[in-house]
């Protein structure tokens, strides 16, 4: 550049030293700006993503729980690497107008009939339980349970269920009310995940050695006790149904991650209405 007098003028090397230096201070506060602000929104998405995933497992549990066999609901552990709690999922339930108690027997029983949604969709090994009034009931055969062959319409407003050959009931309901079952479910803590099982044999002693479980959520940091339902961070804790009081499942669900911590602590009724 000339001015008026001829004499050239550029920028000084200073000058020029100091717009870099200039150039790096902003061009560094700009960087911690935007990391700063990159690095909040990971840790917001990451903590969103940990609440929704533990809150959705929890739910599903609390759902599955509150849809249990009355007195189904059994809490076991191997040791201090994983706790599982075991129930029997209601397929589908109803009155019936009358069941064979011994001496009486009968290959048929009649039953109300609901539609909608509640409408039953026979399948093989469904069993029919009536008045279970503790696990030994629904897991073991105390003249409670019968397996199921067929079910078929009756009269308006009643289903026929039909059982290979002639059934006798250990007891009556008070409420004539009966259930319809299949298979069991259960979900275990271990490994830092809980994992849900199911389409497995019953068995009269809650089974721990499940494999192939469905992962339901990742992060859990419970301390699991020796004996399940007995330590302070064991997940599943359970109290019995009595005759004056439904059974309660307490569920302590404790998820971490990057320094989140995340616990769902509840209590789930398991309604008693054998």
């Amino acid at each position: 550049m000339e001015n008026t007098m001829g004499i050239k003028k550029g920028f000084t090397l200073i000058e020029l030293v100091l717009v870099i230096i200039i150039l790096a201070i902003v061009s560094l506060g700009v960087t911690n700006f935007v990391s700063s602000g990159a690095q909040l929104f990971v840790d917001v998405t990451e903590r969103t993503q940990l609440v929704s995933e533990s809150r959705f497992a929890t739910e599903r549990l609390n759902r599955e729980i509150r849809n249990a066999v009355p007195n189904s609901v059994r809490v076991s552990g191997n040791d201090s690497t994983r706790h599982c709690i075991e129930f029997m999922p209601i397929k589908w339930s109803s009155f019936y107008f009358d069941i064979p108690v011994a001496p009486e027997s009968t290959d048929q029983i009649d039953v109300v009939k609901w539609g909608g949604l509640d409408a039953y969709e026979f399948a093989e090994d469904d069993i029919m339980i009536v008045y279970p009034t503790s696990q030994f009931d629904v897991y073991t055969d105390t003249g409670k349970t019968q397996l199921l062959s067929e079910e078929s319409d009756g009269d308006p407003g009643v289903t026929e269920l039909e059982f290979d050959s002639n059934v006798q009931f250990a007891t009556d309901s008070p409420s004539s009310r009966f259930y319809v079952y299949s298979t069991p479910v259960s979900y275990c803590v271990e490994n830092r995940q809980l994992r849900r099982y199911a389409n497995y044999a019953i068995q009269a002693t809650q089974p721990l050695g499940l494999t192939n479980g469905v992962l339901m959520a990742e992060n859990l940091t419970n301390s699991l006790s020796d004996t399940a339902g007995e330590g302070g961070e064991d997940p599943f804790r359970l109290t019995e149904a009595s005759l004056t009081r439904t059974a309660s499942v307490l569920m302590l669900l404790r998820f971490e991650r990057d320094g989140e911590s995340v616990i769902f602590n509840n209590e789930v009724q398991v309604p008693n209405v054998p």
